[in-house]
């Protein structure tokens, strides 16, 4: 009781807990947004305003990412899982994320500057923490694959193996452009997207793989991502409804033209003709990109929300979807924060410093929602195949009171089935007995079907 109290602390769906997440979410998108758009906002940014608007993202930031980190420990002190044994890990990561970010807060507060060195510290303890936990997710995800054989772990396991990969990329592209910068940044110091090397050398040739790799990989999660939603929403589809589930499956494919195929003179060239600012088409081209990411990290938590309030017979997994819902919005949003413009304040460290936060939140919810999907998915199958051969070894001599007496047998079996399974793996079932006896009568049904096809 303990436990399911404390995950009803964190994530009822009280209006409250609602618009907490909801003014989060704003939050980090604006740090975002603005790290993306400095270079023709300087005068803005370093303004008392800029600066009041800084430090209000970066305390909100610290302190979303103690909330988040706390309250998970408490969980797991509750709910002994993988994730316990790397609790020191996880508080020494933070520990240091918080004392990076003191150092370049007293820096720029006190001496009006700031030094590189410790944005790229940042960046990596960050990033690198993030890659740590996506590469030991994808591994147990794709290690359950391998004793289970199911497409739920493996598909899921794909996308975070490929965000790994971005994030990896990501730590190599930022140490990179950084290292092009003046050591120390300060008010003079010109605020440049410094991406393109126009030079025939090996470090151009270097710069623009990392850059081309980066993107590569950003489009590949995407699509897995894309692809593990419509698989987790299509398990559900009678429950969700055809109208909600073609909704979420199709919105995210129309943003991802926006994000990665509409291009910035295809844009300019519609309004050409009007007497906008370039500037200001600029402004409008990254909302409109950053915008679309964002919507599609709410659509895919959307679904995985969606999905958990249908689950009010497994209040623990709906609870870890909705966890892996916010987590998922939080990370397509601060994944894409960028330092790379180097502005004094540098727009982009809140972000930054609360990815690995947010990809822990996501984790911690969708690694326990997988394990339980895929068991039921094995429940449905063993309920299928354990129909299939009593009725064949009823044959035509089945009857209603054998009828009966099967599925109750099968039920019984079904039952101690699952309680193993979720056991074994530290998950719950998200099936009532309705549902397990409803797809037994289906499974019987069937086998009717073909067997008086095959007999005609």
């Amino acid at each position: 009781m303990a436990f399911a109290n404390k995950l009803d602390y964190l994530y009822n769906n009280s209006n409250i807990v609602l618009i907490s997440i909801i003014s989060f979410i704003v939050i980090v998108f604006i740090d975002a947004y603005v790290s993306s758009i400095t270079d023709v906002t300087v005068d803005f940014i370093q303004s008392p305003s800029g600066i009041g608007l800084f430090l209000f993202l970066f305390g909100s930031s610290l302190v979303g990412g103690f909330i988040i980190l706390n309250n998970i420990f408490s969980i797991l002190k509750e709910k002994k899982s993988i994730f316990s044994r790397y609790k020191n890990w996880l508080r020494i990561m933070q520990v240091v994320i918080y004392i990076l970010s003191a150092v370049l807060l007293v820096d720029m507060l006190v001496s009006s500057k700031y030094f590189t060195i410790n944005l790229t510290s940042i960046v990596i303890v960050s990033y690198g923490s993030t890659v740590l936990m996506s590469i030991f997710v994808s591994y147990k995800l794709f290690k359950w694959f391998g004793e289970n054989r199911n497409k739920f772990s493996f598909i899921f396991g794909l996308s975070i193996f490929f965000l790994f990969v971005n994030n990896l990329v990501s730590i190599l592209l930022f140490s990179t452009l950084l290292s092009e910068k003046s050591w120390e940044i300060d008010i003079t110091t010109p605020v440049v997207f410094n991406f393109e090397c126009d030079a025939s050398s090996w470090y151009c040739f270097f710069k623009e793989n990392v850059i081309n790799i980066q993107s590569y990989t950003l489009m590949i999660y995407f699509a897995f991502f894309w692809l593990s939603n419509y698989l987790l929403l299509h398990y559900h589809i009678k429950k969700i409804g055809k109208i909600r589930f073609y909704t979420l499956i199709t919105l995210p494919l129309i943003l991802f033209y926006f994000v990665f195929i509409y291009h910035y003179d295809e844009l300019y060239s519609l309004t050409e003709t009007q007497n906008f600012d370039e500037t200001l088409i600029f402004i409008l081209q990254i909302f409109i990109v950053l915008f679309s990411i964002a919507l599609c990290g709410l659509l895919y938590g959307m679904g995985f929300k969606s999905v958990a309030n249908l689950l009010s017979l497994s209040p623990n997994i709906s609870r870890y979807l909705k966890m892996a819902s916010y987590g998922i919005v939080l990370l397509f949003i601060t994944a894409n924060g960028t330092i790379v413009g180097a502005a004094l304040p540098p727009f982009g460290i809140p972000s930054i410093a609360f990815l690995p936060f947010a990809s822990l939140l996501f984790y911690v919810g969708i690694y326990y929602s997988i394990i339980a999907i895929s068991n039921d998915i094995k429940v449905k199958k063993y309920i299928k195949n354990s129909a299939y051969k009593e009725l064949e070894i009823m044959g035509n001599l089945a009857h209603s009171q054998m009828m009966d007496s099967m599925k109750d047998r099968i039920l019984n079996m079904t039952k101690k089935y699952s309680e193993e399974l979720h056991q074994k793996d530290n998950s719950e079932t998200m099936e009532s007995e309705e549902d397990l006896k409803s797809y037994l009568d289906e499974a019987i049904s069937i086998f009717k079907k073909k067997d008086k096809q095959e007999t005609q």
